[in-house]
């Protein structure tokens, strides 16, 4: 059977291009050896040497930084909305309502202490603690994955 493949260039650095170069129609069995024989063979100067991603066009063709990009973006939204919902909870007073953010502190405040806090906005000022204290980094950390588990 034959499929359509992409080639993709890639860089020094490791990353591969967003785009394809070409386009190739061969076997599954045989593409390396096409790619190899019938259309590297046409590159000229500094395209002969460089390195090459193929990829057979009716598959996902997204770059695995872009896959953990979007992982890492759903699980930051997932911590924002557990934040927002403390953020709240804690019933802080109207006039600083409409500037407040939340972060992870460590700071006098939380007697130099780990813990997820309102944070006035522009300034990072410790407003209130949101989360229980934690002695490790690793231990708010999974706090808030266990919060963002719990979805209400």
């Amino acid at each position: 059977m034959s499929y359509k493949w992409n080639v993709y260039k890639v860089f020094k650095n490791g990353k591969r291009a967003k785009a394809p170069i070409l386009e190739f129609e061969s076997s599954e069995e045989e593409y390396l050896d096409y790619f190899d024989t019938k259309v590297k063979k046409n590159f000229t100067g500094k395209f002969a040497n460089d390195s090459y991603k193929i990829i057979r066009a009716d598959l996902p063709q997204q770059r695995e930084t872009e896959v953990v990009d979007e992982k890492e973006e759903k699980i930051s939204k997932e911590k924002n909305r557990v934040l927002a919902r403390l953020i709240r909870q804690a019933n802080i007073p109207d006039r600083r309502r409409h500037s407040v953010g939340a972060g992870l502190v460590l700071c006098r405040e939380s007697n130099w202490n780990w813990q997820w806090a309102a944070l006035e906005g522009g300034t990072s000022n410790y407003i209130t603690g949101i989360s229980p204290l934690f002695e490790t980094h690793r231990g708010a950390h999974e706090w808030i994955e266990k919060q963002i588990s719990l979805k209400p």
